[in-house]
């Protein structure tokens, strides 16, 4: 007997053997015992309790119950302004106490922030920035707007001591004789198994430093072999103030919870229809075209699914012949339950006559007693009346949802034989029928008499329109959240209920979640098992221990795979976020509608729910998850707030599984049946239908290598149960022997459900099957006969045969298990049957008028049978686009870019937009901005054209709406670089605003950020910087610190100052945005990379290059996951990594990703967009790296040209082109036009800049190059080399490449000039700096740029005749 099993008194008996409890206790049963009980057993029971129930417990050893870790984690809270409210209570545990239950030899502490900021700010991001960056020492920060995320893969720290497998443990299931040596055993198993199950967490060291507080980089710096979104908790959250009275209605919130929890299948309801045939046609007609139609649209506005079953209408003669019709008939009013409406006339229905039995209704009997053996009491009894009697008079109790309808026995309709309509009088039949209707009155059911089939149609609509109001009230209907939770309910519901034993995997789960309590940063526990181990029985069977004995912790559980949508990992993240708006009550919050905006703000609403109170999130099979990227956990927190605890589960190999083992997680595997639990299974399943099996052939099924699996034994066991026949049930159980899986076994199944059914039906299971593989989400049963053409009677037969493999209790039809996918993909899946099938789910939805349903399976079947010509046409249909746009917006994405056709999916929305929306200014906005954001730049133009035209017929000038208007178009006029029409939108929108709204409104600061940009991309600096100044201050009054248009307003000023050479203020406006933007936003935000390319671009101009690729990869990820791989911003990052593998010498992988940058942006924005010069430009620097001038040469002639047009001849980038083309001149030696490119740039860059910008420091350096090549005198050489040392002194300080260059430079001029002395120092300092730049790697080669200045020092020492430093100069370099 187990502890769990014993009371207190019988515990303290047992004192010196007593183990673990797997029962939770609450404080008060475990002070009561407590006194009695060693120290060891005190801490073995104490995971049930909270570390405050613990410190309030009056024990005289109470400080010894906490391991020391915990109490610091306890201090460490109050440190995180975590409110523990303990009164100077905590106990400090020697730390040479053994640890029971610590979580590891390491714990997790939060990552502090970087600047104290709180975490309370949040909301969304209208607009944002860019940055125009050059890859050589010059760079020119643009911005761009972003209105879809992306995930990306930040790191985090793998653990080092990663612990193997769960071993195999002995639990102690076998009966011991001796009490003493029971719990013994039991103790030690327990201790192992605890001390085995749970790896270690991720080292202290690899989250923060000794002071625990984090710098920017801290963000970053975790290893980037480990995928996943991190956001970093700067400290423990502040938990929201609660009452007593919060906590009370928190408990009765999850009470109701658990309520609807229970009624969760009521909202997908069946009703049965059982009448006599031949009299009450009429009636059934007119349920059929009158009363279901309007129940069915009642039923649709409280969010029921409803299901009509007729089965007398339209039986034929093969399918009653089959002697199945009784059977049939009472199970379909079992799986209608408590749905049953009767409408009786003067007929009695099928039954023996008096004078001789009917044959086929014998067979029907005797097919039907085996499952109903009650029926065997009536046999001479009518269907008609087994079906009354099965669905309401057999209960003792009235059941309301039972109605019958009696109709006037004086009512012949004209035109039927009067024989059809009555029993002859005085007849037996009459008699039975006579004496059926007063037992239905005197039963209490509600019994309803009519006179006509017309009185009938009001009646039965009043009576169900009734019960439908009592159980879904109109008021109450359920949102799609609500129903989306009920599949979910549904499918645990079903696990839950079938979950036998494993009370061990339970108890170490408490252990667990009981360590994990008070922690900064609890930790994930996954259960690992093959499937078909009951990891979802499990996990559904703890949830519900959980929530009873936790009864104020919000418990959510997703099982991802109980419908077609729930693989899909957006719709999940989904889900989570909306349940906790929803349970918390979260107002004014908008959900990202694209998957990379989901994945970011996931942690985000993890942290609200741990602000308040906590919850514990339940996700099985994680390894059902659609995408890689979704099974590699990289849309998981790295890290978890104080309170929010996850169970989740997934196959013990795969990715997931290695994701979670990367990422440092416990892990609980779950193991075989041994042979004992067998034996235990196979016999309570077979007392169910009160059978037993032979010793040999219990032995034969145990010996069956696959029934450790329990999915694979309860498979096997009730497909002998079906068996009908005692003397071939040897021969099916070697057929199922020999099974070499559960897919195999389940292939069995199905055959014999095809032999057993009649051909008529059987021919139907494949497609039935197919059909449910195929579609999206699953199907309704309506859908589903449609479909395959079915009358309701021949579906009923097939629903029931496949009850076992199909589950329909949210609504929609899937597979049980994905086991029986597999079954099915092997059977039935081939090419020809995946086109029929598909064609006719295409079918059957393009007929459907639109709806949520049409447009949730109609483009996903035409873009999986790669129909595209039809999907263009299906998603440029306005209805269908705009509630796409709205519901499935990163659905569309894919659909959209999925079309090659001509004319393009673009094209034809215009063309549709304008046809049906012509006066919708919002419309063609809202179409607009898709088209923008997909890169669809003309069409978009057209369509924010239009809108605003319309918006002026509408509005005044000055109202807002017009000022939106033209902010849009302005916008994307700026992304095209058509700067002269986007400025007077801006200006325009920007006098609008204060007019409406004051000088220092939000909607003011918004317009001045705008046309900040705009001036700072033309280069009126002069104009920007008050306007970003302005801005920003407002923001910060208005809306504080944390807040996403702070955030871009500090982007801005730092790609400002970066613009202007002012690199430290710069460097601190882009950290401060950093921070804000990855709080408001996630750290996976195209905001987030925004400024992670800013700041990437700001580390490459100052020569730190591990820190600049970092971000860029970072950035580069974003962009990809969220626009896809041809979208200016990828291209933007990718030329901007490229320059830094230049930058360190990388020049083979630098030079891919230039071209490709270069063909998105031209195929994007044309051949003379700056972008493209941009990339030109930073092509060429890789060439004259590679001394390819030639080609270099030509790329920047390119380039030159192009801003030459574009920008104008004073434009920096302009001069810095003049620059570029200068240098390579000065290489072929064309050393006239090189100075004449050289002081045009001067000149530019002194004018727009002054004469301290680090641009003029390069064409100083360029020109004095120049001077000494052409061997002017040192005097005017020297001058232009003091100069610009200043100046990179100034901007750079002395480690940075170009100080080293210029060293070098000035060293060659003291030579040549006879000066050997000062060139010596000259270039050992020179040698330092790139020393100091590039130290050695791990592969032992020297970086080029530092082989290169040893070559230069050799040199020198050659030809001063130092032969021994020379030598060894020379040597150094050869290791490049």
């Amino acid at each position: 007997m187990e502890c769990c099993e014993l009371t207190f008194n019988e515990a303290l008996a047992i004192q010196p053997q007593m183990q673990p409890c797997a029962a939770p206790l609450n404080q008060r049963d475990f002070l009561s015992i407590a006194p009695h009980l060693q120290l060891q057993q005190q801490q073995m029971m104490m995971p049930a309790l909270n570390h405050r129930e613990v410190l309030d417990l009056e024990l005289p050893q109470k400080d010894l119950l906490l391991d020391h870790r915990e109490v610091l984690d306890l201090e460490r809270s109050l440190d995180h302004r975590e409110v523990l409210d303990l009164d100077d209570r905590v106990p400090q545990r020697p730390p040479q106490l053994p640890d029971y239950f610590a979580c590891s030899n390491e714990c997790y502490v939060p990552l502090q922030d970087r600047q104290g900021m709180s975490l309370d700010e949040d909301a969304l991001i209208e607009s944002a920035e860019e940055v125009d960056f050059e890859p050589a020492s010059q760079s020119n920060p643009y911005e761009a707007e972003m209105v879809d995320t992306a995930s990306e893969p930040a790191a985090q720290v793998s653990n080092t001591e990663s612990n193997s497998d769960l071993r195999q443990h002995s639990h102690g299931t076998e009966l011991m004789c001796d009490m003493d040596a029971e719990q013994d055993a039991y103790v030690v198993a327990q201790q192992k198994l605890l001390e085995s199950s749970f790896q270690p967490s991720l080292p202290l060291s690899a989250i923060a430093g000794d002071d625990q507080r984090g710098s920017c980089e801290d963000l970053h710096s975790l290893p980037a072999d480990v995928n996943c979104a991190c956001i970093a908790y700067a400290t423990a959250p502040a938990k929201v103030p609660t009452t007593s009275t919060d906590k009370g209605n928190l408990i009765s919130k999850i009470e109701a919870r658990r309520r609807a929890k229970r009624s969760v299948e009521d909202r997908n309801i069946r009703i049965f229809f059982s009448s006599t045939f031949k009299d009450m046609q009429e009636e059934r007609e007119l349920v059929a075209k009158k009363v279901m139609p309007e129940i069915r649209a009642q039923c649709a506005l409280r969010g029921v699914t409803v299901n009509q079953v007729d089965l007398r209408w339209g039986i034929t003669k093969e399918q009653s012949e089959s002697g199945n019709t009784i059977s049939i008939c009472l199970s379909e009013v079992d799986r209608c339950r408590p749905w049953f409406i009767s409408m009786l006339g003067e007929r009695y229905g099928w039954c023996h006559s008096e004078n001789e039995k009917d044959e086929l209704l014998t067979k029907t009997f005797a097919n039907a007693v085996a499952k109903f053996p009650w029926i065997m009491k009536y046999t001479d009894r009518s269907i008609t009346e087994l079906e009354i009697r099965h669905a309401v008079l057999n209960a003792s109790q009235r059941e309301r949802h039972a109605l019958f309808f009696l109709r006037d026995p004086h009512y012949v309709h004209k035109g039927y034989d009067s024989s059809d309509f009555a029993e002859c009088p005085g007849s037996a039949a009459a008699a039975k029928l006579l004496r059926l209707k007063g037992e239905i009155r005197c039963h209490g059911n509600t019994a309803v008499d009519y006179g006509t089939p017309g009185d009938f149609v009001n009646l039965v609509q009043q009576q169900m329109l009734s019960l439908l109001n009592e159980d879904f009230p109109k008021s109450v209907a359920p949102s799609p959240l609500a129903r989306e939770r009920l599949a979910h309910d549904a499918f645990a519901r079903s696990r839950g209920n079938i979950y036998v034993g494993g009370e061990n995997y339970v108890f170490q789960l408490n252990c667990f979640i009981a360590t994990q309590q008070n922690l900064p940063h609890p930790q994930p526990i996954v259960v690992l098992g093959d499937s078909g181990m009951g990891k979802s029985s499990l996990l559904s069977h703890y949830a519900r221990r959980f929530e009873e004995e936790h009864r104020d912790i919000f418990v959510l559980e997703h099982y991802i795979g109980c419908s077609g949508l729930s693989t899909d990992l957006g719709k999940m993240i989904t889900r989570i976020i909306n349940e906790i708006i929803d349970f918390f009550e979260l107002q004014d919050r908008v959900v990202p509608a694209d998957l990379p905006g989901l994945k970011e703000a996931l942690p985000e609403y993890f942290l609200e729910a741990s602000r308040r109170g906590g919850m514990l999130l339940i996700t099985d099979a994680l390894n059902q998850l659609e995408d890689r990227d979704a099974e590699e956990l990289q849309w998981f927190p790295a890290r978890l707030p104080p309170n929010v605890q996850v169970v989740a589960s997934c196959l013990p190999e795969g990715v997931s599984a290695q994701a979670v083992q990367t990422r440092g997680w416990r892990t609980l595997l779950i193991h075989p049946l041994d042979e004992n639990s067998c034996c235990q299974i196979i016999s309570e399943c077979m007392k169910e239908c009160s059978k037993s099996l032979s010793y040999s052939q219990m032995e034969r099924i145990v010996n069956t290598p696959q029934v450790v699996n329990p999915l694979f034994l309860r498979t096997f066991v009730d497909e002998i149960k079906v068996h009908g026949k005692f003397e071939t049930l040897d021969l099916r159980i070697a057929q199922c022997s020999h099974a070499r899986d559960i897919p195999e076994l389940f292939g069995l199944v199905l055959a014999r459900i095809e032999g057993d059914l009649q051909r008529a039906v059987s021919s139907s299971v494949g497609p039935c099957l197919v059909l449910t593989y195929l579609a999206r989400r699953g199907l309704t049963e309506g859908e589903m006969m449609g479909i395959l053409g079915l009358s309701q009677v021949a579906w009923s037969e097939l629903a029931i045969a496949l009850a076992d493999l199909l589950d329909s209790k949210s609504g929609f039809l899937n597979f049980t298990h994905d086991y029986v996918r597999q079954a099915v993909v092997t059977r039935y899946v081939t090419p020809a049957t995946t086109t029929l099938h598909r064609k006719k789910l295409i079918s059957y939805f393009r007929d459907m008028s639109v709806c949520a349903r049409s447009c949730e399976e109609l483009p996903f079947h035409l873009q999986q049978g790669a129909y595209f010509d039809e999907l263009a046409a299906c998603i440029t249909n306005t209805t269908i686009f705009f509630m796409l746009v709205e519901e499935e917006k990163f659905d569309l994405y894919r659909y959209f870019r999925a079309c090659s056709t001509q004319p393009t999916p673009a094209q034809r929305l215009v063309q549709r937009v304008r046809e049906t929306c012509q006066g919708d200014f919002k419309k063609l906005h809202t179409a607009g901005k898709f088209l923008q954001d997909m890169a669809f730049y003309v069409e978009a133009e057209a369509l924010l054209k239009e809108s605003l035209a319309v918006t002026l017929l509408n509005f005044p000038a000055t109202h807002p709406e017009v000022a939106n208007s033209k902010d849009a178009l302005g916008y994307l006029y700026r992304l095209q670089a058509r700067f002269e029409k986007a400025c007077p939108l801006y200006e325009d929108a920007l006098q609008t605003r204060r007019r409406e709204f004051g000088e220092e409104s939000q909607e003011a600061a918004a317009s001045m950020c705008n046309l900040a940009i705009l001036y700072r991309k033309t280069g009126k600096y002069d104009k920007a910087e008050p306007l970003y100044v302005g801005s920003c201050a407002i923001r910060k009054k208005v809306l504080g610190i944390y807040y996403p248009e702070t955030g871009m307003s500090e982007n801005g000023l730092g790609c400002l100052y970066q613009d202007q050479g002012k690199d430290k203020q710069a460097e601190e406006h882009f950290l401060t945005a950093l921070n804000i933007r990855e709080r408001c936003n996630g750290p996976n935000h195209p905001d987030v990379a925004m400024t992670l390319t800013n700041l990437a671009s700001l580390y490459l101009a100052k020569a730190r290059y591990d820190e600049s690729e970092r971000l860029f990869t970072r950035a580069l990820n974003i962009y990809e996951n969220v626009f896809g791989e041809n979208h200016p911003d990828v291209a933007h990052t990718l030329a901007y990594l490229a320059g830094v593998y230049v930058e360190k010498g990388r020049y083979l992988a630098a030079k891919p990703l230039f071209e490709r940058a270069i063909a998105i942006k031209t195929t994007l924005l044309g051949q003379k967009h700056p972008e493209v010069a941009q990339s030109l430009s930073d092509f060429g620097v890789l060439y004259s790296r590679m001394r390819d001038y030639d080609s270099a040469l030509s790329l920047y002639r390119q380039c030159l040209a192009i801003r030459e047009e574009v920008l104008g001849m004073e434009h920096p980038d302009t001069a810095q082109s003049m620059n570029n083309v200068g240098a390579v001149l000065a290489s072929k030696g064309d050393f006239t036009e090189a100075e004449r490119m050289y002081l045009q740039a001067l000149h530019i860059t002194e004018a727009k800049f002054g004469k301290n910008h680090q641009n003029v420091c390069q064409s100083l350096l360029k020109l004095a190059s120049l001077y000494q090549r052409q061997h002017r005198p040192a005097s005017d050489i020297e001058p232009l080399y003091r100069r610009a040392l200043d100046i990179l002194r100034q901007q750079y300080g002395e480690v940075h490449p170009d100080y080293a260059l210029c060293l070098n430079d000035l060293a060659v001029l003291k030579f040549n000039s006879g000066r050997a002395a000062e060139a010596e120092a000259l270039y050992l300092q020179m040698l330092r700096v790139y020393e100091q730049l590039f130290p050695p790697r791990e592969d032992q080669q020297m970086h080029p740029d530092l082989a290169r200045a040893h070559k230069n020092v050799a040199a020198f020492y050659a030809a001063v005749g130092n032969v021994a430093e020379a030598q060894r100069h020379s040597t150094l370099a050869a290791t490049a």
